[in-house]
């Protein structure tokens, strides 16, 4: 299982990889970032950088909560906004285009995240079912952590790419 701070920081840290990424993580929060997670928090700084950011938002009643898991949809959410980051660090247009053709996963229609993960699907593969197998991609589920390092480095392969 994967909480939502350690995706940030995952995420971050792999942003940093981006060829002409030109940035430095800060190490200390201004202030709370989320009414949930103190400024003294270990992961506040990158929860704070990477709202300033638009890479991660928290959710509608105001609060972030860092050590809730991660479900497959959201991590689909945060991949996109990293790769959209990562595009414009490149000097490339922000906006994640297919590079091979999605997946059509039999469960996610209705669910409000289906486009994003039909869309990250379609963006090397970033969305792939679970177990890399089947049709279908639980998105719902929580997010291993092996899962979520695998999209991330398939999201950065993909950003790299001429």
């Amino acid at each position: 299982m994967l909480t939502r701070e350690q995706l940030v920081s995952i995420t971050l840290e792999a942003l940093t990889k981006v060829p002409g990424a030109n940035f430095t993580l800060p190490t200390q929060a201004s202030g709370r970032p989320y009414p949930d997670v103190e400024a003294s928090r270990w992961s506040a700084a990158k929860i704070q950088w990477a709202r300033d950011n638009n890479i991660v938002s928290g959710y509608t009643d105001g609060r972030f909560r860092p050590t809730q898991p991660v479900t497959r949809a959201e991590l689909m959410a945060v991949q996109r906004r990293a790769a959209e980051f990562a595009l414009t660090l490149q000097g490339k247009q922000g906006e994640v285009t297919p590079r091979q053709s999605a997946m059509q996963f039999s469960d996610i229609q209705g669910h409000w995240a289906a486009s994003l993960i039909t869309q990250m699907s379609g963006y090397c593969r970033v969305a792939s079912p679970l177990n890399e197998t089947g049709t279908a991609f639980f998105p719902n589920n929580q997010t291993q952590r092996n899962y979520a390092a695998a999209a991330t480095v398939r999201m950065l392969n993909c950003v790299k790419l001429p």
